[in-house]
């Protein structure tokens, strides 16, 4: 019953301190194994499955304790449900960030060099997509556009909640050290509008899960100093211009190519 339910002032709170504590916590695993400021396969292996172990079942515990409401209204469907919606979101990105690598590369202003052989790559890119999509596509996506989202749209439209989920976003990477700086704030909230975005389009956190594993998966195969399967001659234009504003600025256009439903952005969904 509703007035059993705790309120909305409290719920976020709650949620959004204990997911900065698990991050806490994930970025000590560096500390503890004795690697501060350097890149650790291991480190990074063992933050994944804590933040994986942990998130999943915090969300689950706060949808059914906290908000007394049914998994189903986070729109994280299953994935027989939710496998279109998730390549729909991966190759909203992948089309114009491609697309910015081949005209970049035939125009001469930028060359991708190959280090491995096709084997060697596609081992990379495989385990680097499991450590992203453990890591940080589906925990972040599910509390961000999943729990907070649905909690936001409880009384503000659909825009306005994509905005608050955002300000969420932009302060919860301040708070674990991943917005240092003015260009990575801004960084943070264009991503936070845009996956936001496309999880309102398509009804379903699959697709900002799909979005934000390819963004991730590809930032990290050119721009990790530990992947260096794949390189180029103009390592910040490639981070910054064909992987970032290009894929970021195009999103939307994109998965409109294959999901023509248009949402009411000014709805409030109350559950």
């Amino acid at each position: 019953m509703d007035h059993q339910r705790l309120s909305f002032i409290w719920r976020i709170p709650i949620v959004f301190t204990a997911i900065s504590i698990i991050w806490w916590i994930s970025s000590g695993v560096n500390t503890w194994i004795g690697v501060e400021g350097e890149y650790s396969r291991t480190a990074h292996v063992l933050s994944a499955l804590l933040i994986f172990s942990l998130v999943i079942p915090l969300i689950i515990v706060a949808r059914k304790y906290l908000d007394k409401r049914p998994w189903t209204g986070l729109r994280l469907t299953s994935f027989k449900k939710g496998w279109k919606p998730f390549v729909y979101g991966g190759i909203s990105y992948l089309i114009p960030a491609l697309l910015g690598i081949t005209i970049f590369s035939l125009f001469g202003w930028t060359k991708v060099n190959f280090q491995a052989s096709f084997g060697e790559l596609l081992f990379a890119v495989i385990v680097l997509l499991i450590l992203v999509f453990m890591f940080e596509a589906l925990p972040e996506e599910l509390i961000f556009r999943g729990y907070f989202y649905r909690n936001l749209n409880n009384f503000l439209s659909k825009w306005k909640a994509v905005l608050a989920q955002s300000v969420l976003f932009v302060l919860f990477a301040l708070i674990i050290g991943a917005a240092p700086s003015i260009d990575r704030i801004i960084f943070f909230i264009a991503i936070a509008i845009v996956i936001g975005m496309i999880r309102v389009i398509t009804d379903n956190v699959w697709s900002a899960v799909g979005y934000h594993l390819a963004f991730q998966t590809m930032q990290q195969l050119f721009g990790h100093p530990y992947h260096q399967e794949l390189t180029s001659t103009t390592p910040a234009l490639i981070e910054i211009v064909i992987l970032g504003i290009i894929p970021f600025s195009f999103a939307i256009v994109t998965l409109k190519l294959f999901v023509k439903k248009e949402p009411d952005w000014k709805e409030v969904d109350p559950e």
